[in-house]
This record gives C-alpha cells, sequence and structure tokens, in this order.
C-alpha cells in the first residue's frame, strides 16, 4: 500500500515555488488506530458515482516493511529510506490509508450515493 503526502512551498517574493511529495510504502499494512470521522464524497473502481462515506480523520498504520521516498521536482531528486513505524497520518493521507486497507481486507466500500442527496435550489 502507499499513502502520499504533499506539501508546497511557495517563495511569495519571487513568485514561484515547487511541491515535495512524500510516499510511504508499506508492505503487510496494519490499520491499529482510527480517530475522528469525517464525512467525504469517494468514487471507488468500477463504481459510477461518488458516495458520501465515513473515513477516520487520523489514523496509525504499521507494516512489515516501510519505505519512506521524498520527491523533490526542484532538484530532481528522489530521497528513499527504510524506516520504522508505526506512522500517523491526519486528513486527507489518512483517509486514503482508510480505503486502501478496506480494498485490501476485502471490505466492501460503500455509502451513500449522491444521487440520494437532496438537492436545494438557493
Amino acid at each position: 500500500m502507499s499513502v502520499k503526502e504533499k506539501v508546497t512551498k511557495y517563495d511569495n517574493e519571487k513568485k514561484i515555488g515547487y511541491t515535495f511529495e512524500t510516499i510511504y510504502l508499506f508492505v503487510n499494512p496494519i490499520l491499529i488506530k482510527e480517530e475522528g470521522k469525517i464525512y467525504r464524497m469517494e468514487k471507488c473502481g468500477n463504481k459510477n458515482e461518488r458516495e458520501l462515506v465515513e473515513r477516520p480523520y487520523s489514523v496509525v498504520v504499521n507494516g512489515d516493511y516501510i519505505l519512506k521516498a521524498v520527491l523533490n521536482p526542484k532538484d530532481m531528486k528522489i530521497a528513499i529510506k527504510h524506516i520504522k513505524g508505526p506512522l500517523t497520518f491526519s486528513g486527507s493521507a489518512a483517509y486514503g490509508s482508510s480505503h486502501e486497507i478496506e480494498h485490501l481486507n476485502s471490505e466492501d466500500i460503500g455509502g451513500i450515493p449522491f444521487w440520494d442527496f437532496e438537492y436545494v435550489l438557493e
């Protein structure tokens, strides 16, 4: 399983920036802890529409082997190293981790289709 975090660095004076990408690759990931609840829209695989699902705001994940890769587009380098877990993710990285671990555990990822929402004209 992979988990990606992005951080953009921007210089307001020079009007230029770049986005670091940190990618964690887990062999045999295990979800140790979930905390919080976020309602969000997701589209998964062969489904035709996005669905409302619940995801944790933060997760703690471990694995048999974890690689951390930091991609720096400014320097055109990717720094790779083996790291020890467990690791804590929040926000988007936590949602993605939860989603992918459900797939790995062969769990059905289901929610409420947005067609079931009440449309309100303002």
